[in-house]
């Protein structure tokens, strides 16, 4: 499964620091939401990465993001969308870093469209599911059970006492099934 890293909507202490620490323990997808910079702020916080990383690096508001199946249907049927990698859907369960927000998605209904749009051609065109919202160690196997090819974390690692632990453990959980076949 895929492992996606999203930034603190605000800037935390050795937030670049932290974000680096796990690129060199394998982070391979480090996704910039912060809504209150300016494009140009984005930028020069992107280019004090090592340029090594830069490839590594994306803007979160690149992606589709949807909170229903609904809004997901109502994207994909009127045409088929353009050429994406992924596309979050969130929050799956309880957010764990913004207090309040909750799933709204039944489990049932959800497993049952990934099984169907996984082996249709839609996501040749819109990229593999990626579970967001509330996403921590025991979630994982949940997440894969339903469907998802990968999960976004943001709560998880930068709400952690150990960000690079709490990773490594998300990580190792990600690769578990991934390496069993």
């Amino acid at each position: 499964m895929k492992l996606i890293l999203i930034s603190p909507i605000h800037t935390i202490p050795n937030e670049q620091e932290i974000a680096i620490s796990l690129f060199e323990k394998g982070l391979e997808s480090f996704q910039v939401h912060k809504p209150s910079m300016l494009k140009e702020e984005i930028q020069n916080y992107i280019h004090s990465f090592p340029k090594k990383y830069h490839e590594k690096i994306a803007l979160h508001s690149q992606f589709p993001k949807f909170h229903s199946l609904k809004e997901l249907n109502n994207y994909i049927q009127p045409s088929p969308p353009t050429r994406k990698t992924c596309f979050f859907l969130s929050p799956i369960f309880n957010s764990i870093s913004k207090r309040g927000y909750h799933s709204k998605f039944n489990f049932q209904e959800l497993k049952v469209f990934l099984k169907k749009y996984n082996s249709s051609l839609i996501s040749k065109n819109l990229g593999v599911a990626i579970a967001l919202g509330g996403i921590d160690e025991e979630k994982i196997e949940i997440v894969r059970e339903l469907g998802f090819s990968g999960v976004g974390v943001l709560g998880a690692i930068w709400e952690s006492n150990d960000p690079i632990e709490k990773f490594v453990r998300l990580k190792i959980l990600c690769q578990k099934k991934d390496h069993a076949y």
